[in-house]
């Protein structure tokens, strides 16, 4: 699926960046005695829109952490009512979850890091990402039902 796809292409991508900046620090700290404050900043800033497109991700495959003791013995319409009540709860604590880091960027917008000067907003709005992206697939999922999902290419897991 392209949502899937694009969003482990960017976690990826974001966590290689922070990896990279993390040797670059270390490298030119103890090879050229240069301090690289910033790096930090960067790196927590990459690794936070990281976890948001990372969550979005394993959202979609539904590999998300989850305690399931009783669906096994529940009828086929049990389980797509069981399974749209749990998507509709999800949608709304994402929303909750979405809303929450929407009013923190907001409220943060004049509070800056130290070495670059970056606004908080920007660390809030990588949460918000994830949230918000969550709360419109739970949302989709809890209005179509259950829904098969193909595997990605070099996946362990199958979809259910």
């Amino acid at each position: 699926m392209v949502i899937t796809r694009t969003c482990d292409a960017l976690g990826v991508l974001l966590l290689a960046g922070v990896l990279v900046l993390i040797v670059a620090a270390i490298v030119v700290r103890d090879i050229l005695g240069l301090s690289m404050p910033w790096t930090e900043e960067v790196a927590t800033l990459l690794a936070i829109y990281a976890v948001g497109f990372g969550s979005l991700s394993a959202w979609v495959r539904g590999e998300h952490l989850l305690v399931d003791l009783f669906s096994h013995r529940m009828g086929a319409l049990a389980r797509h009512i069981q399974y749209r009540i749990v998507a509709l709860l999800s949608a709304g604590f994402f929303g909750l979850a979405a809303y929450g880091s929407l009013a923190m960027s907001l409220a943060s917008a004049h509070n800056r890091t130290v070495s670059l000067g970056i606004s908080f907003t920007y660390l809030y709005y990588g949460i918000f990402i994830g949230f918000a992206g969550m709360t419109l697939l739970a949302t989709w999922q809890a209005l179509r039902g259950p829904v098969e999902w193909n595997a990605v290419a070099g996946s362990s897991q199958e979809a259910d």
